[in-house]
């Protein structure tokens, strides 16, 4: 005859069983990525081209601007054919399973997104122009245009970074239209550029090459235009 003490009540009662079953496995320390890595994401993602580039078109558009109407419509349109439709056909490629990531990780994948965004880029300088847009938006499409334009060129045999180009550009033009009070923005090139090597999306050369070929580009068309 068995003891009353040596029953397992645990194992006897429902609730118990409930109980257990609510309780989330622990996840294995090795299936958890460093903390450095999970942060170099959150700065990619924060960083990237699309993301940099609300801010940089509106800083632009409301540079000298005639009025704050203004300013938003024109910064709406440039958006709009800079950033809302390339990223989009990225979105939907993704979706699609065409492309592998939003990031458009695999330099094979390219060509497609980098044909549409500089059809896109050109149509909005098209459209600025024929609506007599602001000149500093106008110029900012030409540079993004431009930029682009190599950088497919170089992606056809070496995975250039976009994201330190497209941070690249963006720091050296508002530096150009606000002057030093910029300056802090390529902190932030760095720092982006960092995250990139730490998720291992590219190599030190290739952030390096993304960042110096922008910033270059970006000068020497603003000094043509007089900026």
């Amino acid at each position: 005859m068995t003891e009353p003490s040596a029953i397992n009540t645990d194992e006897a009662t429902p609730d118990a069983e409930e109980k257990r079953a609510a309780i989330p496995a622990p996840v294995p320390a090795s299936t958890q990525k460093p903390r450095h890595v999970r942060i170099a994401r959150h700065v990619s993602n924060i960083l990237g081209p699309a993301t940099i580039s609300f801010p940089m078109i509106l800083l632009v558009a409301f540079y000298k601007a005639s009025s704050v109407a203004s300013a938003l419509l024109y910064a709406a349109l440039t958006l709009f054919f800079l950033s809302v439709g390339p990223f989009g056909y990225i979105l939907i490629g993704v979706r699609l399973g065409k492309l592998s990531d939003t990031d458009v990780s695999k330099r094979t994948e390219r060509t497609g997104p980098f044909t549409f965004g500089l059809i896109s880029v050109c149509l909005g300088w098209v459209a600025l122009v024929l609506t007599h847009g602001p000149g500093p938006l106008i110029i900012t499409v030409i540079i993004t245009a431009l930029c682009g334009l190599i950088m497919m060129a170089i992606t056809l045999w070496w995975k250039i970074s976009l994201h330190a180009g497209s941070l690249g550009a963006a720091a050296t033009i508002l530096t150009a239209f606000y002057g030093v009070s910029m300056l802090p923005a390529f902190a932030l090139l760095v720092l982006v550029s960092w995250s990139r090597v730490v998720l291992r999306r590219h190599t030190v050369a290739q952030v390096i090459a993304g960042s110096l070929l922008s910033i270059a580009l970006s000068a020497t068309i603003l000094k043509i235009f007089g900026w």
